[in-house]
Formats: structure tokens, C-alpha cells, sequence
């Protein structure tokens, strides 16, 4: 191989690639691991990790970067999010909490936007090393986990409600991160080690007797089985199935009323909390059309202004906060999400799959999807799924020898085709 055919960077691009090495490390390594101890990490190293990430993109000055991100703004899923976003902003002119709720607001979507950037901004090709930091963080954090979860101590385990304690927090993130961690290793053909990581986080999940954490990982190790044959006719099943169920959440509660008086049973917390969401449609059903408001439960519920026991699920939120308008938006923008992960790579589409049932599952078994940190956590999956998918190329090798400049120059063609199928 000639002197010529080698790749000589710059000074810029060594400190692109280091500035973005280092943000993704403290977003898949630091952030799992440090929010088993602290429960504020989150908050901090999200900002930190995307932002570094972000400043090398910009250093290594990406072509392809606003292109990506007016692309995925006009694009029917981009469009749908920025109407949420609009629907969402305009009732804060209605919510009876309007300063808290617009402070939640530019959080929200500060954050999200800035993930949106990095995203966009991301080099086209995602090194070997860089892919192996999502298993890595995945593993430490599941061991820790486990290893305080048998030691018990209070300040891990103890509170009152799920998704309260750091262990419950620190399950909830493992069970988000640990299907791009799974897709990660499936790309790099390691079976053994994502069987072993899979039965891992099931483990942590097992040991903290979460019955919503053992129902998300359980559904999605399902999806996601059932998704290495198919994974295009699987996706628009569950689209249509998840989208049909936040359309007509409200029916839930109507249908179970008569049914629970029916059949007699003691109310426990679940049958309670869906007896006060149908007494809400019932008594304020005019509100089924604009909604109370942008994080109307979420404060209402902390401020006593709605009964302890009121549902915390996605579907309860989405209805009750912005009405029939938001969730249509929603489940449209539901059902593209599920049509856009059949149409990525074969080989990585299962993982997606995977974890999006996984987040919904937990949103709609009562994660309190309003909170900051839960939105943070989406915000770190995204980045990890953008990062599994743009490795993909490393999996394609040439026919022949090729040089350097050509070997990178193909690998290049293949992220962006993955990007455009996905």
C-alpha cells in the first residue's frame, strides 16, 4: 500500500474524534453507572455528554449535518413532533400550573432539541470502539446494581412508590439502554455476549421483584425474537396496536368500571386508580378535547389538586394534559416511529423494535412519564440507537483489497444509506 493511500488527519479532526469519544463514554458509560449512586447524574451528564459530542461534530465540520436535520424535521414524524410540540406549548395558555408548567416545557424541549442536533450532526460512521460503550456501560451498571441490591442498603432501595428509588431509577435506565447495548453485539455477531448481557439486566430485574420492569423486559425480548424474521410486518402490527391504544384510552376506564362492578371484586390500587380516571372523563369530559393543560397531572397529582391514586400511565397523561387533539398527534407520531424502525437495516431493526416497546411499555404501565429524568433517558436511548445504527458499515467488508481512502469513502456510503432506510 502506497504512502498516498494513507489517511493523514488533522489536528481538528484528532480532537473531533477525542471531544466525541468522551461525550459518548460519560452518555453510555458515566450516566448509567454514576446514576446507581447519584440520582441527580442524569441531569448533569446528559447536558455535558450530548454537548461534548456535539462541539466535536461541529470541529470535525460534518457536511451533512444541517441537511440531516432539516431532512428530519420535514419529514412526516418531524412534522407530527413539531405540532405536539406547538399543541403542547399552546396550553400552557389553559393549564391551571402555568409557571411551573412552562419551566417544564423549555426543559423538555431544550433537551430534546439538543439531542435533536446531536443526532443530526453525528459523523455518517460509528467506530468499532465507540460501539462496544454501550454493552460496557450496560454490564457495569447491572452489576453494581446487583451488588447493592444484595446489600441493601437504604439509601439504594428504600421508597415509596416505583421509579421513586435510585434502584428502581437504575433499572428503569438499564432496561431503556440495554437494547442498543444488545444491538450493539448482535452487529459485531457476538451471540454469547448479548445472551449473557440480556440475562444480566432480566436479572436485575428479577432480584428488585419489578413487575412492571419484568413486563417491559419480558415484552420486549419477545418483539424482539420475533423480530429476526420479520421485522417489517412485526412493526406495523405493533404501530397499529400502540396507536390504537392511545386513541382510545379513554374507553378503557369506561369499559372497566362495569365490568369490575360486575364481577365484585375488592378494589386494589390498579382498579381504584382506573375508577378516578373514569370519574374524571365523566365529570369533566368537555376537557376530553383541549386537555387540562401541559403537565397538569404531573402537578396536580404532587400538589393534592387530583386523588392520590391517579393514573401516572402515558395514555392517562397524554388524554388529561392535552385532549383528543395531543393524543391523535401522538399516536400518529407513535405509528411512524414503529414505520420508520421497519424500514431500518435487518440486522440492527429487532434491537429498535425492541426498545421502543420497552419505553412504551413502561410509560403505559405507569413509569411517571412527565418527570425530567424519564424524558433525559429517552433523550440518551436516542443517541444510542443513532450510534448503533451509523456502525453498521463496519460490518460490510469489501470483496477485494481496497485502500484506506476507498474502504472509508464505501463505509461512508453505506451509514448514509442505512441513515436515509432508517
Amino acid at each position: 500500500m502506497s504512502v498516498a493511500s494513507h489517511h493523514t488527519e488533522t489536528p481538528a479532526a484528532d480532537a473531533a474524534k477525542l471531544l466525541i469519544r468522551l461525550g459518548l463514554t460519560i452518555l453510555m458509560v458515566a450516566l448509567p453507572c454514576v446514576g446507581v449512586v447519584a440520582r441527580g447524574a442524569i441531569y448533569v451528564l446528559m447536558p455535558i455528554g450530548a454537548i461534548l459530542i456535539l462541539i466535536g461534530a461541529v470541529v470535525g465540520a460534518p457536511d451533512h449535518g444541517p441537511r440531516h436535520l432539516r431532512t428530519a424535521l420535514l419529514s412526516p414524524a418531524g412534522l407530527t413532533a413539531l405540532f405536539l410540540t406547538f399543541w403542547a406549548g399552546l396550553s400552557l395558555a389553559w393549564t391551571p400550573f402555568p409557571g411551573e408548567a412552562a419551566q417544564r416545557f423549555a426543559q423538555i424541549v431544550g433537551t430534546t432539541f439538543l439531542v435533536a442536533l446531536v443526532a443530526a450532526f453525528l459523523p455518517a460512521r460509528t467506530r468499532a470502539v465507540d460501539l462496544y460503550l454501550l454493552p460496557v456501560g450496560a454490564t457495569l451498571s447491572a452489576l453494581a446494581m446487583l451488588v447493592l441490591r444484595w446489600r441493601a442498603p437504604d439509601w439504594f432501595i428504600g421508597a415509596s412508590e416505583f421509579d421513586d428509588s435510585l434502584f428502581e431509577r437504575s433499572m428503569i435506565t438499564l432496561i431503556v439502554l440495554v437494547w442498543p447495548a444488545l444491538g450493539a453485539l448482535s452487529l459485531r455477531e457476538h451471540w454469547i455476549l448479548a445472551a449473557g448481557l440480556a440475562m444480566l439486566a432480566a436479572a436485575v430485574a428479577l432480584v428488585g421483584f419489578a413487575q412492571i420492569g419484568l413486563a417491559a423486559m419480558g415484552a420486549a425480548a419477545f418483539v424482539f425474537a420475533l423480530a429476526m424474521s420479520n421485522p417489517g410486518a412485526l412493526a406495523r402490527i405493533l404501530g397499529f396496536v400502540f396507536a390504537g391504544l392511545v386513541l382510545f384510552a379513554p374507553m378503557l376506564p369506561l369499559i372497566y368500571a362495569p365490568i369490575f362492578h360486575w364481577t365484585g371484586r375488592d378494589p386494589g390500587a390498579a382498579s381504584q386508580s382506573m375508577l378516578i380516571w373514569r370519574d374524571l372523563i365523566i365529570s369533566e369530559w368537555p376537557r376530553l378535547i383541549t386537555g387540562h393543560g401541559f403537565d397538569t397531572a404531573n402537578h396536580g397529582l404532587g400538589l393534592g389538586y387530583l386523588p392520590p391514586l391517579t393514573p401516572k400511565s402515558l395514555l392517562f397523561v397524554i388524554w388529561y394534559d392535552l385532549g383528543v387533539i395531543g393524543a391523535v398527534a401522538f399516536a400518529f407520531l407513535t405509528a411512524r416511529i414503529f414505520r420508520l424502525a421497519a424500514r431500518s437495516p435487518a440486522i440492527v431493526a429487532p434491537s429498535v423494535l425492541a426498545g421502543f416497546v420497552a419505553v412504551l411499555t413502561l410509560s403505559i404501565l405507569g413509569v411517571a412519564t412527565a418527570q425530567i429524568w424519564w424524558v433525559t433517558l429517552i433523550d440518551c436511548a436516542v443517541i444510542a440507537f443513532i450510534i448503533l445504527i451509523k456502525g453498521i458499515y463496519r460490518t460490510q467488508r469489501p470483496a477485494a483489497p481496497m485502500t484506506e481512502t476507498a474502504l472509508d469513502y464505501d463505509g461512508e456510503d453505506a451509514a448514509s444509506a442505512a441513515l436515509r432506510s432508517g
